[in-house]
């Protein structure tokens, strides 16, 4: 058994604290060879992580940077199994706010405008979207958060494999900031990534700020 195979498997099965498991995967480098493997484990410790509190710190330091004060059209998306949470964020009713609603058999992302307290309808996958029109205009979009399991100091993230947003985010202006919140323990030094993956500009975590020029 390889070193990332037993990291692994103790990960899966230990019920020690959250850290002990993290120290024991990054002394391994995390040197996963499939983007599989690394969903595997980044799932597994998405549930073990206070992600409320994590949001909430995420949420404030957004507030606090230039381009969040800058964007006036704003996608952002509704968290979904452990994801990180920006509903706090839409709160704030300076912005105009969109939510992505998904097709499946294309394989497209949509945008409605989307205001705090909306009514939301789970799709297939359990997500919440809206049931307001679509926006056809995404060139108004000044900022987009992206979800992700993981995500590296390239601004590439791993997503859950589908290609939504990959195909998604090159249809938006050149000038829109795309940006990832995430756990500072899933914010890695490399990830495996295909040409067709796209990066993005920023990523936030509880604890810092990181611009991907």
């Amino acid at each position: 058994m390889s070193i990332n195979e037993f990291t692994h498997t103790l990960c899966l099965a230990m019920t020690t604290p959250k850290l002990i498991c993290y120290i024991i995967a990054m002394n391994s480098a995390l040197n996963y060879k499939t983007k599989s493997e690394y969903r595997i484990y980044a799932k597994k410790l998405r549930t073990e992580l206070d992600i409320k509190k994590i949001s909430v710190l995420i949420s404030k330091r957004v507030i606090a940077q230039n381009f969040y004060k800058k964007s006036k059209n704003i996608l952002g998306f509704y968290p979904f199994n452990s994801e990180i949470s920006l509903i706090e964020l839409f709160k704030d009713d300076s912005k105009n706010w969109f939510l992505p609603s998904i097709d499946e058999v294309s394989k497209e992302i949509f945008i409605h405008p989307y205001k705090y307290g909306d009514k939301l309808v789970k799709n297939k996958f359990n997500v919440p979207e809206p049931v307001t029109e679509k926006e056809n205009d995404l060139k108004k979009i000044d900022l987009v958060f992206v979800p992700a399991l993981m995500v590296d100091k390239k601004g590439y993230r791993l997503g859950y494999g589908a290609g939504y947003y990959d195909r998604f985010l090159p249809l938006l202006k050149d000038t829109c900031v795309k940006i990832v919140p995430i756990t500072e323990e899933l914010f890695v030094e490399s990830l495996p990534y295909d040409d067709f993956d796209v990066p993005v500009d920023i990523v936030v975590t509880e604890k810092m700020f990181n611009s991907i020029f």
